[in-house]
């Protein structure tokens, strides 16, 4: 593997997902209270309608922050995946994936909650297989970055949990990345 630049990791669009993402826990709690007050509303069907309104606004907020955090996660995820060399850009039988690939694959129904498990596994796995050669130290968290996206798949732990696991992950591989910039290699500056 021949020397390559090293992009500085997306830690503001990590950032940006993290504090999406808090904010949507904020608004599904919202959600759960006025819920909880449409079930209990009196009789007055007035009073109830608009107790199931306000929930269901709070939902809709809470999930469109959840997906502007998605994409900000993709973004990040881009951002990692060309610190791989080209020859290990390579989820299930796509070679060379591109960023076009990462985008437009992760907006197909169903398909984007495999892709973005097999990106996270192909990154992961290319980071060991970069370890071969550059021998760093810090652990590479495969485990850690599949269970956030396969809680990401379930409601609750979608909005509550995965998240949180997301950036637990995201953080970890950006040490990674900073690890093998820090190896004498030429770093391109943070957005």
């Amino acid at each position: 593997m021949s020397a390559r630049v090293i992009l500085a990791p997306a830690e503001r669009a990590r950032r940006i997902a993290l504090v999406l993402s808090g904010i949507a826990v904020v608004f599904s709690f919202g959600f759960g209270i006025f819920l909880r007050k449409w079930m209990a509303a009196p009789t007055d069907a007035d009073i109830a309608l608009l107790w199931l309104l306000i929930a269901l606004v709070l939902l809709l907020i809470a999930m469109l922050l959840r997906m502007g955090a998605a994409i900000c996660e993709l973004l990040w995820l881009e951002r990692t995946w060309a610190n791989l060399p080209v020859e290990l850009r390579k989820v299930g039988p796509i070679d060379n994936v591109t960023p076009v690939h990462i985008f437009g694959i992760a907006f197909i129904p169903v398909i984007a909650w495999f892709w973005k498990l097999g990106l996270v596994a192909s990154v992961s796995n290319g980071l060991e297989e970069v370890r071969k050669t550059t021998h760093f130290k810090a652990p590479v968290p495969k485990n850690l970055g599949i269970t956030a996206v396969m809680l990401g798949w379930f409601p609750g732990p979608n909005i509550y949990i995965a998240p949180f696991l997301w950036e637990m992950f995201a953080r970890r591989i950006d040490a990674v990345c900073l690890e093998l910039a820090r190896q004498s290699l030429p770093t391109v500056p943070s957005d």
